[in-house]
């Protein structure tokens, strides 16, 4: 039925769909990791990010109002959250890129890099705050037992639906990979770059 779990599959798969699409740190890094390598690999960071987004959706649904308060007011966290962001915008955007050989291949853990990125995503929290807001504003869900199951299920489907789609469309960019390489890089790091100063902006005391 579609006031079931059906509906609560559907709804959280559209959400992470329509959240996922904008560029961010994660598709960039499943472009980035696709290019460089290959597709199996851009694979494996889009799901491990989309086993981290069911435990952000999940942490949305359960502590959302109380960590987006104590994000707010630490300036602690806000400030080494983005100082980690500037690091990695730096490494990247200085790194030259070069395709990488089979063996290369076999000796990085590509999941685990999808576990790190997502992990540090400061974005994705509060998202999902924003997005449990404004589906409430349709639908009454209770975020409980098989509805809560259907709910993150969705989640995990609609966030690897989408990176897989990114998957996909750098399959133009590795045929010209080093040229491609080096704007993926330059628009990564300025992402990170962004989000990094956004975080130290926003620790500032007004």
């Amino acid at each position: 039925m579609m006031d079931g779990p059906f509906l609560y599959f559907i709804v959280a798969l559209i959400a992470c769909l329509i959240g996922t699409i904008p560029f961010g740190p994660i598709n960039l890094t499943v472009v980035k990791t696709t290019v460089d390598y290959n597709a199996a690999r851009g694979t494996e960071v889009a799901v491990a990010a989309s086993l981290i987004e069911i435990v952000q959706a999940l942490i949305a649904t359960c502590f959302g109002m109380i960590i987006s308060n104590f994000l707010e007011a630490n300036l602690l966290v806000k400030t080494a959250i983005g100082l980690v962001f500037i690091v990695l915008a730096v490494v990247i955007f200085t790194r030259k890129p070069k395709p990488k050989l089979q063996q290369d291949v076999e000796e990085k853990s590509f999941f685990m890099k999808g576990l790190v990125i997502a992990a540090l995503n400061p974005q994705a929290v509060p998202f999902w705050i924003f997005a449990l807001a404004a589906i409430s504003q349709y639908f009454v869900f209770e975020y409980m037992g098989i509805h809560l199951v259907a709910f993150l299920a969705g989640v995990f489907v609609g966030k690897l639906i989408a990176l897989y789609g990114f998957v996909v469309a750098s399959a133009y960019l590795k045929t010209h990979l080093e040229q491609s390489s080096v704007l993926v890089n330059r628009i990564l790091a300025s992402v990170l770059l962004f989000i990094g100063v956004s975080q130290l902006w926003n620790a500032v005391p007004a």
